[in-house]
């Protein structure tokens, strides 16, 4: 006589059937204060060219003036070739030239530890902020901010060789105001900075000795 199966006992751990299944999350860096799973980079690239309004405003207005002395020069009937009157028009282009160079050139990469800049069109210069340096996050906007949609970020630091950062024309400014505001709290909480007599600074971190 055929005896019916019989099931395993339980254990008293529930059934795995119907349930879903967790994957694995690999954890960040210690120190970092990024989430698991999700890298810690907030920004990555140059900013708006309109950031560099002035800049591009400044040369034009030279090359007005440039326009404007040829044309008085052309009425003065002095004998000047046209083509010669016709450069005073471009007199502020190598000027603009150089403003747009300048601004492709200036890159930031942002995350939840540092800031870095780079700058130059022929010589490039980085430079490091770490956050646990940042004493105070100011955020701003000029009417011509305003205007533009921009908004400057100010980063009041420790660091000896930028003490007062200013970013400028970045996308999505104020959330990134926010970002990195709460970045500078985790950062300062994470890494416990002391500040000695004499002014030095070192970071209470693991992060720092490794």
């Amino acid at each position: 006589m055929n005896q019916p199966p019989t099931n395993p006992p339980n254990n008293g751990t529930p059934p795995s059937q119907g349930q879903p299944q967790g994957r694995a999350v690999a954890a960040p860096p210690h120190g970092s204060t990024a989430q698991p799973g999700g890298g810690d980079v907030i920004y990555a690239g140059i900013a708006k060219h309109s950031a560099a309004l002035g800049g591009y405003l400044k040369w034009a207005g030279v090359s007005v003036l440039g326009g404007a002395i040829a044309i008085g020069l052309n009425m003065a009937d002095i004998g000047l070739p046209g083509w010669a009157l016709g450069l005073g028009w471009l007199i502020g282009l190598p000027g603009i030239l150089w403003t747009y160079l300048v601004q492709i050139s200036s890159k930031y990469k942002i995350s939840l530890r540092r800031v870095e800049t780079e700058h130059g069109v022929l010589a490039k210069r980085v430079d490091s902020l770490e956050l646990w340096r940042v004493l105070d996050v100011e955020y701003t906007q000029s009417l011509v901010d305003r205007i533009f949609n921009n908004g400057r970020i100010r980063l009041i630091s420790t660091d000896k060789t930028n003490p007062d950062l200013v970013i400028h024309g970045l996308p999505n400014h104020r959330a990134l105001f926010e970002q990195l505001r709460e970045a500078v709290q985790n950062a300062r909480h994470t890494n416990r900075p002391m500040e000695l007599v004499g002014g030095h600074e070192f970071a209470d971190g693991v992060s720092e000795m490794m």
